[in-house]
């Protein structure tokens, strides 16, 4: 049975030995880090801590290749992009207005029996917005697989072949950090998941962001001020009903608890965890196994320790 665990940042605190002492087996070790984009491959760092042969998948210059040599694709994959964008500009239209009335009506002073529906409902309805466009993202890849799949490029296929062979000999997976959606769209376009599930994976930050079924991205003190958290992609699906929040300490201003309860209580039935650096999500069995330093936000605006269960 594969054991995922899930870490947050390497710096300061490097606890990658820790889960990699777990899973050990002796063998060459696969490592995704695409997310670093032209800085892909660089990981030498990794390998003094593993201490074990390393096979990069670079699927960041495969995809560079494969885009560059596959006009058809290009064109599909680039259209693709721009729809994705569209309907994030659009969400985010919608999402402004409707963060703001439901930040309002938490705040807001009153009857109880008569505020406390309507912020359940302002909440409901943020979910709703959210649920909408989430379909309206997987329809839009739906639409551009199938196209993919009519055209069935030749170089596509080859690299496909190529990284399942090489993970074939792999028991354990590394996925880096970096760019989140650069490392989604790279993992999607090679149609990783279903074997990545198959292995142990070690993966930090914008890595563990993309095993979740949603990513979701989050920064309350950007230089252009607070910004409201959106749904941004459909993510792998290999530990679902979670969304993981690296580096909170400097991306969430914890001390709004208005803010932070809505968070919670928006992204509901689905338990939001921090991965600050340091900490340590063991996932296996479709439970969490063991949690060190991961905390869970609450529906009162608190962070809370993450059990194991």
């Amino acid at each position: 049975m594969a054991g995922y665990f899930l870490l947050g940042p390497q710096r300061p605190v490097v606890n990658l030995a820790t889960p990699f002492g777990a899973v050990d087996d002796g063998r060459s070790v696969a490592v995704v880090s695409a997310g670093w984009q032209d800085a892909e491959a660089d990981i030498d760092d990794v390998h003094e801590i593993v201490k074990r042969p390393l096979v990069d998948l670079r699927l960041y210059q495969r995809a560079e290749a494969v885009l560059g040599s596959e006009a058809r694709l290009r064109e599909v994959y680039r259209e693709r992009q721009d729809r994705l964008q569209e309907q994030q500009r659009l969400y985010r239209l919608r999402l402004r207005q409707s963060m703001l009335a439901a930040r309002r009506l938490l705040r807001a002073d009153g009857d109880p029996a008569i505020l406390e529906p309507e912020q359940r409902h302002a909440i409901s309805q943020q979910r709703a917005l959210d649920r909408h466009h989430l379909q309206r993202i997987s329809a839009i890849h739906g639409d551009a697989d199938s196209a993919i799949a009519d055209i069935r490029p030749p170089t596509l296929t080859e690299h496909i072949a190529e990284i399942a062979d090489v993970l074939s000999g792999c028991v354990t997976v590394i996925i880096t950090g970096g760019n989140v959606a650069v490392l989604l769209n790279r993992l999607r376009l090679f149609s990783l998941g279903p074997l990545l599930a198959q292995k142990n994976i070690i993966a930090w930050s914008a890595g563990a962001m993309v095993l979740a079924d949603k990513v979701v991205l989050f920064h309350d003190n950007t230089p252009q001020g607070n910004r409201d958290a959106e749904v941004f992609d459909v993510g792998l699906g290999i530990v679902n009903d979670f969304v993981f929040l690296p580096d909170v300490k400097h991306r969430l201003d914890l001390s709004d608890k208005v803010r932070t309860a809505l968070f919670c209580r928006r992204f509901a039935p689905a338990t939001c965890l921090t991965l600050d650096s340091g900490s340590l999500l063991h996932y296996e069995g479709g439970h969490v196994a063991a949690a060190h330093g991961v905390r869970r936000l609450s529906r009162t605006g608190t962070l809370r320790r993450m059990r194991a269960r």
